[in-house]
């Protein structure tokens, strides 16, 4: 009994990690975040390490990675041409316009919110995933966008 009662905290517990991120609910309705891949130098960018956390400093934005919510993926080196490495200066625009478009497909204009996004500890509506180069292959961190800005509002930057 012990361990049927084991086995489906796993599963519900691996499905709600699962689901709080790749998902994300306004109002209810699910929908899908977009997968953002933000290219990490060593050079440039600040990596601070705790004993369960690394910090990503990135052109004024902190990304955070917790050891034991997310694991870090090594890819060969070619992987890097696949995927689309985003800038980080004005993300927060593109993931306010990925919320108006999102909140754009809820049905019922009376349900609808127009105002800014909600303030919560992480951005929610993408999901970031930090590369770094290392040697002849890549790191994929799979991480927390803090907060960080003025999210809700058009930002400009120059």
């Amino acid at each position: 009994m012990r361990k049927i009662v084991l086995f489906l905290f796993i599963i519900v517990k691996s499905y709600s990690q699962e689901s709080t991120s790749n998902y994300f609910f306004i109002n209810g309705q699910k929908f899908s975040k977009q997968t953002k891949y933000v290219m990490y130098d060593s050079k440039e960018d600040v990596k601070k390490t705790t004993n369960d956390k690394i910090y990503f400093f990135i052109q004024g934005e902190t990304f955070e990675f917790l050891r034991n919510k997310f694991r870090v993926d090594t890819c060969s080196i070619r992987n890097l041409k696949k995927i689309k490495i985003e800038k980080v200066k004005g993300l927060s625009d593109r993931e306010y316009l990925f919320y108006k478009q999102s909140l754009n497909k809820i049905k019922g204009k009376e349900d609808k919110i127009l105002g800014p996004m909600p303030i919560t500890k992480n951005h929610n509506y993408f999901k970031v995933i930090i590369v770094e180069k290392y040697e002849n292959k890549i790191l994929k961190y799979d991480v927390d966008w803090t907060y960080t800005g003025t999210r809700g509002f058009k930002v400009i930057r120059k």
